[in-house]
């Protein structure tokens, strides 16, 4: 079954070549540029654990977006990283950020990470930077989620509250929100602290990360252990015993599918 899952995870991460502006299955957050002109206030970048994106721009109307094309990023359930996000603000603005920890393809309450509360704003005309330490619950459902970060100006609506809500209301004039920009991002939540790769639970061997870009870091139970790194065409790219268990050099392979073969024990890894 894991190798059944690596492989579709390796041919979709492939394929997506572009990000989408479709949030399906999850519910819709565009803007409608009210009063018809569009208002600057975008994310300029986000980091969180091995995630990085630096967009620096508003995405095209109706400034929605799912970086879908981007690397998967690990999380290990009980573990806390740092969320990072960097705004441009060009008039009074709340942000939210929530992690679909269930995986029921909804936003709750429950599942806000980061935002502000009550009648507090973002600065305005500026570039704030916020900070928050999230841990991921060890109720976390495993597997890729979604992650959903947004940045609102609507002046009607913040006249009550800037408490960010992860969804537009409906799909009326007044149930859009007016101004800003929504990235959603997949994430990978784990069970275990090795969350960038895979146990081999019959000779109590990791590697990782899984898919892989220069470097594939391999623990050994036995140092005499003999590595192999082929294509699926069986051509070995390595093979020996890695110094300080770390296959390097590898950014000249293709992106493709490949097999790490531990001793006797044959996996199959992704070269993104």
């Amino acid at each position: 079954m894991k190798h059944t899952y690596l492989l579709l995870f390796c041919l979709v991460s492939l394929l997506a070549g572009a990000q989408t502006s479709s949030p399906l299955p999850y519910c819709d957050a565009s803007f409608d540029d009210a009063q018809g002109f569009p208002v600057d206030d975008h994310i300029i970048a986000v980091s969180f654990g091995t995630l990085s994106n630096n967009s620096n721009a508003q995405f095209a109307f109706p400034h929605y977006v799912h970086y879908n094309n981007l690397p998967v990023a690990n999380f290990a359930k009980g573990n806390t990283y740092t969320l990072s996000v960097q705004f441009l603000t060009a008039g009074g603005c709340g942000y939210g950020a929530w992690i679909d920890y269930n995986h029921n393809n909804q936003f709750e309450t429950s599942e806000k990470i980061s935002g502000t509360t009550g009648n507090t704003f973002l600065d305005v005309g500026a570039t704030p930077t916020i900070t928050q330490s999230v841990t991921i619950p060890l109720t976390a459902a495993s597997g890729n989620t979604r992650m959903r970060v947004r940045i609102v100006e609507d002046d009607n609506y913040h006249i009550v509250t800037t408490n960010e809500l992860p969804c537009n209301a409906g799909t009326s004039a007044t149930d859009i929100m007016d101004w800003g920009e929504t990235e959603d991002y997949t994430i990978n939540l784990s069970t275990t602290t090795d969350a960038d790769g895979m146990r081999n639970e019959e000779n109590n061997t990791t590697f990782y990360p899984n898919p892989f870009s220069s470097e594939i870091v391999v623990t050994l139970n036995e140092p005499s252990i003999p590595v192999i790194l082929s294509d699926i065409t069986g051509k070995t790219v390595f093979m020996g015993y890695p110094e300080n268990h770390v296959i390097s050099g590898l950014n000249y392979l293709p992106k493709g599918m490949y097999l790490l073969r531990i001793g006797q024990h044959t996996a199959r890894v992704c070269k993104e």
